[in-house]
């Protein structure tokens, strides 16, 4: 058994030793990841056992289905964590015929996740912007009571506040964006970066919180190659060590939540949890089996905390226990 296997199989022994101790429920969410939404091939035409492969032909009904089954489980708010979208398959288009395919691709992801008949917010994936600025990518999606223009942000829900951070942006600062000639063209998929500006306010809103706090991001916060031999340390923000002393010392984040790495995993770091969700476009096209996305309730028994991640399709399940100051 490796060492993925002992700990979601320990997570789930853990569930009957405690949750007779927790008894508020304080929110239920929706979350689902790299979905890649796009008219390319896919990248088998058999199901993997393993996360290398993107099934893109799946995506727009993936979300279609997780949308329903939300609605089905009356979750306060969906998520999505980035690479919601992917490239044109024609990459000898003209850029502007490459930018009106891209936003095809968006307006036919969300319009299937618009299914989810409550809020709904988005992370900016490095797929995201490939061929579109983050404001022509913001100009068809909602995030639901977010100011227009907010590429980070922050809500509360059911007693617990969220924190949605963009590392979309290059060592030099400048934001990713698919436009050529502009400065945050030509990016790197593991050129990820929180910018100082993004940091300040970080600092601001966790201060001024006084909620359980969850992250919500894209890239990695934490160093999977500790626990991980596969995990490639490019799947992690650049200044990550940074990111997590500022959620440390704040006292109040519960978990992190992210993508981008398809295989996902779980690690503890000082007390917080991070947990990173498998692709939706990994393992293949059935819309149940292989459509990875979790529903995530958090409870609460004084100042001890639960989050409970139930996986659909080959998403892992997770139970982690937080006692906060």
């Amino acid at each position: 058994m490796n060492l993925k296997s002992v700990i979601a199989f320990a997570a789930a022994c853990s569930v009957a030793t405690v949750v007779t101790a927790v008894e508020t429920k304080l929110v239920s969410f929706g979350l689902i990841t790299d979905i890649h939404v796009c008219d390319k091939p896919d990248q088998s035409s058999v199901p993997s056992l393993n996360a290398t492969p993107r099934y893109f032909t799946g995506g727009v009904a993936k979300i279609e289905a997780f949308a329903h089954a939300m609605n089905k489980s009356n979750v306060a708010f969906v998520a999505e964590l980035g690479d919601y979208t992917d490239n044109p398959a024609n990459g000898k288009l003209a850029y502007e015929q490459r930018r009106a395919a891209a936003i095809g691709f968006v307006d036919a992801a969300e319009a299937k996740l618009a299914q989810f008949k409550g809020p709904r917010y988005h992370v900016f994936g490095n797929h995201d912007t490939d061929q579109l600025s983050k404001e022509d990518y913001q100009a068809h999606i909602t995030n639901t009571g977010i100011p227009a223009g907010a590429t980070y942000y922050s809500f509360n829900q059911g007693g617990v506040h969220f924190v949605v951070l963009d590392a979309g942006f290059k060592a030099d600062g400048n934001a990713y964006s698919g436009i050529p000639g502009t400065s945050g063209a030509g990016y790197k998929w593991d050129d990820a970066n929180v910018p100082a500006a993004q940091i300040q306010w970080l600092k601001s809103d966790l201060s001024a919180n006084h909620l359980p706090v969850i992250v919500l991001g894209h890239q990695f916060l934490n160093p999977a190659e500790q626990v991980d031999p596969q995990f490639d340390p490019a799947h992690s923000v650049k200044n990550a060590a940074e990111i997590r002393t500022i959620i440390e010392k704040s006292g109040k984040v519960l978990a992190v939540f992210a993508g981008h790495y398809h295989d996902g995993g779980f690690q503890q770091i000082n007390g917080i949890s991070y947990i990173g969700l498998q692709s939706s476009a990994a393992y293949g096209n059935d819309v149940s089996y292989h459509n990875q996305y979790a529903t995530v309730d958090v409870r609460a028994d004084g100042k001890k905390y639960q989050v409970a991640v139930a996986g659909n399709g080959l998403q892992k399940n997770y139970v982690v226990n937080t006692v906060l100051p």
